[in-house]
């Protein structure tokens, strides 16, 4: 079974990290998580690569929150990575950089899917 946050879980994560700011767009992040739990409409089931970049790019890209939007979506993709048994080590600096093309909408879906599956190995 794959672990999805709840929305209190992120709301939650979000305070704690970051303090000035607050969830602007609940019905948005609404939406995402339910696309991270059914998968984007007529693409099929998703998979683990599917899930974590949907929750990534949507919440980077769709600004939910008044602040923080690409560090929330950073940390949320890698918790969602570890509580569903993975270890996520992209090389230093990489997180930075693909979160900041990502905002200038320089990266596709299967471009973020694939850095993901390259930079992630199942726990056992």
């Amino acid at each position: 079974m794959v672990w999805i946050p709840s929305i209190e879980y992120i709301e939650v994560l979000f305070k704690d990290q970051i303090k000035n700011a607050h969830l602007i767009n609940r019905q948005g992040l609404i939406s995402t998580l339910d696309k991270v739990e059914w998968g984007i409409p007529f693409q099929g089931s998703p998979n683990i690569w599917d899930r974590v970049t949907i929750l990534y790019k949507e919440i980077v890209e769709n600004h939910y929150f008044s602040d923080g939007n690409k560090r929330i979506g950073s940390l949320i993709a890698y918790v969602f990575l570890v509580k569903n048994k993975f270890s996520f080590n992209p090389p230093k600096g990489t997180i930075f950089t693909m979160t900041m093309k990502l905002a200038q909408n320089q990266l596709s879906f299967e471009e973020i899917k694939k850095w993901f599956k390259k930079n992630s190995v199942r726990k056992i």
